[in-house]
Order: C-alpha cells, then structure tokens, then sequence
C-alpha cells in the first residue's frame, strides 16, 4: 500500500532557497545530505508523523551525473528568488507491485543510498 510520504520543493541554490523557505515558514529546515548518484542535495522540515517537506538542488559542488536527475531537475526553469513545489513522494510496502498497479511499463526502480540512509525510488526510465 502506498502512503504519502513528503513534497518536494526545488530551488535554484540550496542555501538561498533554505532562507527564503525559512523566513516565510518561521522555522529552520533541518540538514539533509547529498545525493550522489543524481548530484543533488537537501534540506527536510518534518510536517507530522511519517510526513515531510523536502528542498532539493542540484549541488554544484559535483559533476553532473550520467543520467537526468531526479524530477526533471536538469530541465526546470525554477524562479530565481523563491522555491517551487515540484512534486510529492509516496512510501510503500511494495514498490515493485506499486510500479505495476501505477506505471505503463516505462518506470524503473533505483536503489539510493544517502550516507547511512538507503531506500528505493521509482522514476521514468
């Protein structure tokens, strides 16, 4: 069964984004980490139980990877002075069944990993 899991806003520049979101949210996103497999990084802000809000950028620090990153990062046209939501994430107890129920046949699933932090995720091939 799949269950929402977090949004996703993007920005342009992970530090500028953080502040903007934190000064019209009156509170601080906590550090998230990198994602080197797409050349991204984060920041999360926990909305509830089991539920979050994650800000992601590509990290500049990092050469491009050798696929599109995730959410059509490589190709967004994102406002220069404020995050935007770009997607929402679900979590499932079996994302291979969840792929076929929800897919056409053209998703793929990719083991990510996060410094100590592993999971699964299902993106367009």
């Amino acid at each position: 069964m799949a269950v929402p899991d977090h949004l996703v806003l993007a920005t342009r520049n992970l530090d500028a984004g953080a502040t903007w979101l934190e000064r019209h949210l009156g509170t601080t996103l906590a550090a998230g980490g990198k994602h080197a497999r797409m050349g991204t990084h984060n920041r999360l802000l926990k909305l509830g139980a089991g539920f979050y809000l994650e800000l992601i950028a590509i990290d500049p620090q990092v050469p491009p990877p050798a696929r599109p990153r995730w959410f059509g990062l490589d190709h967004l046209e994102l406002p220069v002075d404020r995050p935007r939501l770009i997607h929402w994430v679900a979590r499932s107890d079996d994302i291979a069944r969840d792929v076929v129920a929800c897919g056409d046949g053209t998703t793929e699933i990719l083991d990510m990993e996060r410094g100590d932090y592993r999971w699964r995720i299902s993106r367009p091939a």
